[in-house]
């Protein structure tokens, strides 16, 4: 695949991994000048994608972390909200009533069957029952066949865009007898067996289920956990840093863990693997994408699409808009920057080979990005494969727009 090459301007620097306030950028030191221009090659790590790659446009500094280092992001801004780490297919269920983590394993029964939604194997929307933990984790892992109920907003995923408002962890109350317990599917492990060319495998096995029940105390989240058939279980106070959008949590290894950089040092995150339960081209179901990239709505990013051609009648037409090269400063449009859907490049910026089609780069569209900042850039994807026509090998350019 030819890969388009523009000036490489690299600054060296620190990559930030940790919740500290040390690193939030906004010391007195004096002010380095963005980055003008670079190519990046993600580092996603090949067909299996191990990683999610945060990426500072400013900078083009990169941070990397596999993706399987955590199950749970506690949102550090004003809401007590809990993420999932979508990158590994991880979903909660809550258990209304049920505010005694030691009490729940996988015998519970509930007092009512709790009506819910599932795929058969037509793949029709059918009703399900589900009496007990038993049953309920039956369709909890992220599958096209998983349970939930979107007319009745019942999903186990966070919703696509990301935003607080969307997470399937209900806001943590101040009031805790209001804090149920959850049940937690830990997704997916990330496999080792290298697929044919141009094939993706990323989702290995079962990472288990966990318990977990979440309080506030003041700006602090209380964190109980325990594997779902446990007696007992920890406990963990993590604390807000508002330096940063989440802090991490591995149930799997019992520990804080260090993933996003501080929320002004990153502005694309190339999450590798991305899932959520939604409404797909008419299929109710659980979905995951690969080769996904995000922008980092949470910590003020905003970010639009520019389309050159579309296909009408089985024909390309150029839409008006400027080239990615032609495009300068002037032709922004600043109401249409997304602030509130941090998929708005998702995998929009590439095609597979499915349906006899070839797996590429669409050259029929490129991004412009808003950062926190200030600075204005625009951005293209210039690569979806190596040159032995393996995916997970994305790559993109970008330029700073001045006046």
């Amino acid at each position: 695949m030819k890969r388009i090459f523009i000036s490489l301007i690299f600054m060296t620097g620190l990559l930030v991994t940790g919740c500290s306030s040390d690193d939030d950028g906004t010391g007195g030191g004096p002010e380095i000048p963005a980055v003008e221009s670079a190519t990046v090659d993600v580092e996603s790590g090949g067909p299996n994608q191990p990683n999610q790659v945060y990426i500072d446009l400013s900078t083009s500094n990169t941070t990397v972390v596999k993706r399987d280092t955590w199950e749970l992001g506690f949102y550090c801004g004003s809401q007590h909200r809990v993420f999932l780490n979508s990158a590994i297919l991880a979903t909660a269920a809550e258990l209304p009533g049920f505010t005694d983590i030691d009490a729940v394993n996988s015998s519970t029964v509930f007092e009512s069957s709790i009506p819910l939604k599932g795929l058969n194997a037509q793949f029709q929307l059918t009703e399900v029952s589900v009496s007990g933990v038993g049953e309920l984790i039956a369709g909890l892992p992220l599958s096209y066949y998983m349970y939930g109920d979107l007319d009745n907003g019942i999903s186990f995923t966070d919703t696509k865009e990301g935003e607080p408002g969307g997470t399937a962890i209900a806001e943590i109350s101040t009031t805790a007898s209001d804090n149920n317990v959850y049940i937690i599917s830990a997704g997916s492990t990330i496999p080792t067996e290298t697929p044919d060319a141009g094939d993706i495998l990323t989702t290995g096995e079962h990472r288990g289920f966990y318990k977990v029940r979440i309080l506030a105390d003041g700006e602090d989240y209380i964190l109980q956990y325990a594997a779902l058939d446990a007696n007992d279980h920890e406990e963990v106070v993590i604390s807000k840093d508002d330096s940063y959008n989440l802090k991490a949590f591995s149930l799997v290894e019992g520990s804080e863990v260090s993933v996003e950089p501080a929320k002004a040092d990153w502005d694309i995150n190339f999450t590798s693997v991305y899932s959520y339960y939604g409404n797909m081209g008419g299929l109710v179901a659980g979905a995951a994408y690969s080769d996904y990239a995000l922008h980092n709505t949470l910590g003020n990013v905003g970010l639009y699409t520019v389309i050159t051609k579309e296909t009408t009648d089985g024909e390309s037409v150029e839409t008006g808009e400027p080239s990615f090269e032609a495009f300068t400063k002037a032709d922004i449009r600043e109401s249409e920057f997304v602030y509130d859907d941090r998929a708005i490049i998702g995998s929009d910026w590439r095609q597979t080979a499915s349906f006899g089609g070839s797996a590429q780069v669409k050259d029929d569209r490129y991004f412009v990005v808003k950062d926190a900042s200030g600075n204005y850039y625009k951005l293209q994807f210039t690569a979806f494969l190596n040159a032995s026509g393996a995916r997970g090998y994305p790559q993109f350019k970008y330029e700073l727009l001045d006046e």
